[in-house]
C-alpha cells in the first residue's frame, strides 16, 4: 500500500509540474505576443493589381481598364508606370457596379465545407484558411468555426482563447 501511495504521489507532482511548465510556456508565448503584436496594433490588407481583381470579379483587365478610362466605377491607385492597384473595399465597390456579387438564389441550400482528418499535421488548419480567404476574395459571405481544441484557425485570425479571457468573440473580417 506504501508503494502506491508513492507512485501516485509522483503522478500528481509530474502532473503538477507538468501544468505548472504548461502555464509558463503560455504567459511566456503571451508577454511575445504582446511585444510583438501590441493589442493596438492592425493587420492591414495589400492591394491587389488590375489582374487579380479581374479575376476576383469574373471580368477581363481590359474591361475594368476601359471602366476606369471612361471615369466609371472606382478610383484605383496609379504607380508611375501606370500600373493600378484596388483596395479590397474598391473590389466590393466594383462587384456592386457590375452586378457580380455572388448571391444564393431562394431555391439553393447554404454550403457547408467541412476539412476532416483525424491525423495530425495533415494541413487542415491551412487548408480552411486559404479556402476561407479564397472565398471571400471571390465576394462570397463566409463562416469559419474552429472546433479544433488547438485553435490554431482562430489563433490566425488573432484571437487568443486562452490569453482572451474566455471571452466569446464574433468578427466580422473584411477581406
Amino acid at each position: 500500500m506504501n508503494v502506491k501511495m508513492a507512485a501516485s504521489e509522483k503522478v500528481t507532482s509530474f502532473a503538477d509540474t507538468i501544468l505548472a511548465q504548461g502555464g509558463d510556456i503560455s504567459s511566456k508565448l503571451d508577454m511575445l505576443r504582446q511585444e510583438k503584436f501590441p493589442p493596438n496594433a492592425q493587420k492591414t490588407l495589400r492591394q491587389f493589381s488590375l489582374a487579380e481583381v479581374a479575376d476576383f470579379i469574373g471580368v477581363s483587365q481590359s474591361y475594368l481598364k476601359k471602366l476606369h478610362l471612361q471615369g466609371k466605377g472606382v478610383e484605383p491607385s496609379t504607380t508611375s508606370t501606370g500600373r493600378r492597384y484596388y483596395t479590397a473595399n474598391q473590389v466590393d465597390e466594383l462587384r456592386q457596379l457590375l452586378d457580380r456579387v455572388p448571391h444564393r438564389q431562394a431555391h439553393e441550400k447554404l454550403q457547408v465545407i467541412a476539412v476532416v482528418n483525424f491525423k495530425g499535421g495533415s494541413g487542415k488548419t491551412t487548408t480552411s484558411a486559404h479556402l476561407a480567404q479564397f472565398l471571400a476574395l471571390k465576394g462570397y459571405r463566409v463562416l469559419a468555426v474552429d472546433l479544433d481544441p488547438q485553435a490554431s484557425l482562430t489563433a490566425l485570425y488573432g484571437i487568443q482563447p486562452e490569453l482572451d479571457e474566455k471571452k466569446i468573440v464574433l468578427r466580422s473580417i473584411k477581406i
